[in-house]
């Protein structure tokens, strides 16, 4: 009897101990369940989610790809996995027909989910899959003269544009984007070389630094974000601009107080994370064509492109004493529109066209060389006067320069059925 209620009990928590086993504890997927993924459904944020069955071989071999695309996505793009097995009836409501099945909810439930259907299951494939899949709205603005008008046109809403020199937008920014996309206009500026900084008064800054600018509604001059560029920190700021908690200037000043202080936990991730760009750039993956993804994506410079957990460029660093007195430019507008008529009077001073006659011929204006003029018929050549010794240096050729010339095969099949 005793031995009986034994086997039962085993029997009813085993699916869930498989399910807590096929992904190790130190993975950053989350095992969620139905209640979860409500919640999920309810936030304006991307999400991944994976059906599986702790029996499904496929789902098995699976486990470490997905894992290192949850690392790699941290904190921004969270990945859940979900046992069928424990959870049947929610499953078979969701459509699942056979394990694994991997989907990605752009929107939480206000968009429809998107099945991955890669031909393999890769980190790599992961990754670039769900963060492709983010529906930020962000606005490229490609000219620093395109910024009044683009702050113009949105007038009535809070508008923020981040400053950088990067050439993709930071996924930070794209997750930002999708997130409060229904209360603000997000705007992205390449600052290549820091020219566009200091036209709008700002200065040029180093490489991998972004500035992030918020233009209040009805207003054309900015606040700069004076916090930590990191996913939280930016959130706890945007958060208190729309439910009007705090002033913006009282907001940013509390944003600007805040230190850098990552707990073991977090840099554990960090390290994890650049271990895996190591490996990833070492030939990491199956194929060529992921290695050669890789090294595009995974090369030198992992955190200016990807960031630092949760973050845009590397490691946070706080503005020193010197930038925090900086004070943001009276009017952006006007410095931009000044630079405007700088570059409309160089083009206005710049040397003009050869003239041209009648016959569409240039017609240069060759000054007196003291050289005889060659007769024309019915002319009489001109007697030749003496050369004066200036006329002579004249005449001396001068030496002509020399010119130097200068590629997988796919299981035949991916998923175990039902």
């Amino acid at each position: 009897m005793q031995l009986t209620k034994l086997l039962a009990v085993s029997l009813a928590v085993a699916p869930s101990l498989v399910s807590a086993a096929l992904f190790p504890k130190d993975s950053l997927v989350k095992m969620s369940d139905p209640k979860g993924f409500k919640a999920a459904m309810k936030e304006n944020a991307t999400s991944v989610f994976a059906f599986v069955a702790p029996w499904c071989g496929h789902c098995q071999r699976m486990v470490p790809e997905y894992s290192k695309a949850a690392l790699g996505l941290y904190p921004l793009i969270p990945m859940y996995a979900i046992d069928c097995e424990q959870y049947k009836s929610f499953c078979g409501k969701q459509g699942v027909q056979g394990f694994p099945t991997v989907r990605v909810y752009p929107r939480g439930g206000r968009s429809e989910p998107h099945t991955f259907d890669g031909p393999e299951r890769t980190a790599s494939a992961f990754y670039y899959w769900a963060s492709r899949a983010v529906p930020h709205g962000v606005e490229k603005i490609y000219r620093i003269e395109d910024v009044p008008k683009w702050v113009t046109d949105n007038i009535d809403k809070t508008r923020t544009l981040l400053v950088n020199n990067g050439k993709q937008i930071p996924l930070l920014w794209q997750v930002l984007g999708n997130k409060y996309k229904d209360h603000f206009k997000f705007g992205i500026h390449r600052d290549r070389k820091g020219k566009s900084s200091v036209i709008m008064g700002m200065e040029a800054g180093e490489k991998g630094s972004s500035k992030v600018l918020v233009y209040p509604p009805g207003k054309t001059d900015f606040v700069r974000f004076e916090g930590l560029s990191k996913y939280d920190s930016l959130s706890k700021f945007f958060d208190s601009i729309i439910d009007g908690t705090a002033d913006l200037e009282i907001a940013n000043k509390e944003a600007a107080q805040e230190e850098f202080a990552p707990d073991e936990t977090e840099l554990e991730i960090e390290r994890k994370q650049e271990a895996q760009r190591m490996a990833l750039a070492h030939g990491g993956f199956n194929d060529m064509i992921d290695f050669e993804e890789a090294v595009k994506q995974y090369g030198t410079d992992f955190h200016g492109k990807h960031g630092f957990p949760g973050s845009m460029g590397g490691m946070p660093l706080k503005k020193t004493a010197k930038e925090k007195t900086d004070d943001k430019p009276e009017d952006p507008i006007k410095r931009i529109l000044k630079h405007q008529e700088e570059e409309a009077s160089k083009s206005a001073n710049a040397p003009k066209m050869a003239k041209t006659g009648d016959g569409g011929q240039i017609v240069l204006e060759v000054p007196g060389t003291g050289h005889p003029k060659t007769p024309v018929a019915g002319e009489t050549e001109t007697p030749i006067s003496e050369a004066t010794p200036s006329s002579k240096l004249a005449e001396e050729p001068t030496p002509t320069p020399s010119v130097s010339a200068q590629a997988t095969s796919a299981e035949t099949s991916t998923h175990d059925e039902l």
